[in-house]
């Protein structure tokens, strides 16, 4: 399987969700959902919500390579462009274009995600990224640093982890720094688009997950960095910033919070379409009526 590109993982008998994955810092399409042989999204997730299509995303999270070659100057833009451009193509294929979607990240991946949401809101109208930022009905945070780390920088933190001397995208490091304008940009701004949102049908469930264990003995995202108070429902997990993402049983709470969060979404998205189907009705039938009052 290709590391890169978007690949279906699921796709349930009269699938009424599209579910998307995008993994992490030096995560992989599988290895990061994987625990125990288990990739929970194809094998649990998809027991618990048949009607579904489960997606994953790869993109170039690495940042560290062996070979010169390999260094692609990465950009959470590009990145979030890319997924949409490729997940609207699926959609359109299988005309399920209007079809609500819920995203889950996972550290780096949730700042694609939520790039997004803030991209989509100033793209032009028929724009992929548009497209599917509009559709998109529930967002799921794991670990995602929208402060950056105040651990020596990212950059630090993956020599850390990983121990590699290796080649390094600086481009990526650098957006991934406290202080890095892009990282800024989407800091202030993706806050700002779902607060507007949520003031209109067009609503976004969104829950942020930290960790509260430290990985080799480092607290990599902290809470305060992992979520914005007032924009969505924020709620730990115990697990690390590597295990927040791997669950290998039904029954583990990690897997629990996550699940139910996704099932409220569809819920709300149900909720909010069943209202205004029902608003539509109501207007229909008074306009009917007020149509034939003014006819007699």
């Amino acid at each position: 399987m290709a590391p890169y590109g978007l690949t279906t993982w699921y796709d349930g008998e009269k699938a009424e969700v599209d579910i998307v994955f995008a993994h992490g810092l030096r995560g992989g399409r599988e290895s990061t959902w994987m625990k125990d042989g288990v990739v929970w999204p194809k094998e649990l997730l998809s027991k618990d919500i048949p009607k579904s299509r489960i997606l994953s995303f790869g993109y170039d999270s690495g940042v560290v390579h062996s070979e010169t070659a390999e260094v692609t100057q990465g950009s959470l833009s590009d990145d979030a462009r890319q997924l949409c451009s490729l997940l609207d193509d699926a959609r359109r294929q299988t005309s399920t274009t209007d079809r609500p979607i819920i995203v889950i990240g996972h550290s780096l991946g949730g700042l694609v995600l939520a790039q997004v949401v803030y991209g989509g809101n100033r793209a032009a109208e028929g724009d992929s990224i548009r497209s599917i930022a509009q559709h998109i009905k529930g967002m799921m945070f794991l670990g995602t640093p929208f402060f950056g780390s105040k651990i020596a920088g990212w950059g630090e933190i993956v020599r850390r982890i990983y121990s590699l001397v290796q080649k390094t995208d600086q481009n990526t490091l650098k957006n991934l720094r406290l202080d890095s304008e892009e990282l800024k940009d989407l800091r202030l701004g993706f806050p700002d688009v779902v607060r507007k949102r949520n003031q209109t049908p067009s609503k976004v469930a969104v829950v942020f997950f930290f960790e509260k264990k430290m990985t080799y003995k480092v607290w990599v995202v902290k809470e305060e960095d992992a979520s914005y108070p007032g924009v969505g429902e924020i709620l730990p997990m115990q697990a690390n910033h590597l295990d927040i993402c791997k669950f290998d049983d039904a029954e583990d709470d990690g897997y629990k919070q996550v699940r139910t969060k996704v099932k409220q979404a569809m819920e709300a998205t149900d909720v909010t379409e069943a209202s205004t189907v029902r608003a539509v009705r109501c207007y229909g039938s008074m306009g009917k009526k007020y149509s034939n009052a003014r006819i007699g």
